[in-house]
């Protein structure tokens, strides 16, 4: 699956809140809490070698979307949807990515759930070989060798909702 410019743009400005144009958002530079890149929304997937894979991603996102369909319907309802980008916004206002219902049916599916996850891990993968590097997570946190974890191991260095696979649910893509 190929990710469009537009797609992996609109990912990035949504996950970093620039495109809400408010005085106190990061295009004005003042920040109500400490900002994390975009790569936040997959760290919760990283499993204990540091690394992630599609398919670790993958699980976590169908584990997250299970657990948010409270009605078991396949889908995420309106309200369903609600509660997870509100406790998205309140886990990380600014690795935020809302849920959108692309097609429009009134629904998000799974394809829709984790949209933002597989755009912004392709866009970390550009080899395509299914696999991040806790190297390739550190440059993509923004984070020197000193605070961030060497390859081989869990992650760490500060990240609030980071962690070994299985982490809370509601944070997928």
């Amino acid at each position: 699956m190929r990710v469009t410019i537009l797609g992996v743009c609109f990912v990035c400005l949504v996950a970093t809140g620039c495109g809400g144009g408010r005085p106190d958002g990061p295009l004005f530079g003042r920040h109500e809490e400490e900002w994390h890149p975009p790569v936040q929304m997959l760290l919760k997937y990283v499993g204990s070698d540091g690394r992630l894979t599609r398919t670790q991603m993958e699980a976590g996102l169908r584990r997250d979307f299970e657990a948010a369909d409270k009605n078991h319907s396949g889908v995420l309802e309106p309200d369903e949807m609600r509660a997870v980008n509100q406790q998205r916004w309140d886990e990380d206002k600014s690795a935020i990515s809302p849920l959108q219902d692309w097609n429009g049916d009134g629904v998000i599916d799974f394809n829709e759930f984790a949209a933002a996850a597989r755009a912004l891990f392709n866009e970390l993968d550009p080899d395509h070989a299914g696999v991040l590097s806790a190297k390739e997570l550190r440059a993509a946190r923004g984070l020197g060798p000193e605070t961030a974890p060497k390859d081989g191991q869990p992650g760490q260095g500060g990240d609030r909702r980071g962690g070994p696979s299985g982490g809370p649910p509601g944070g997928g893509g």
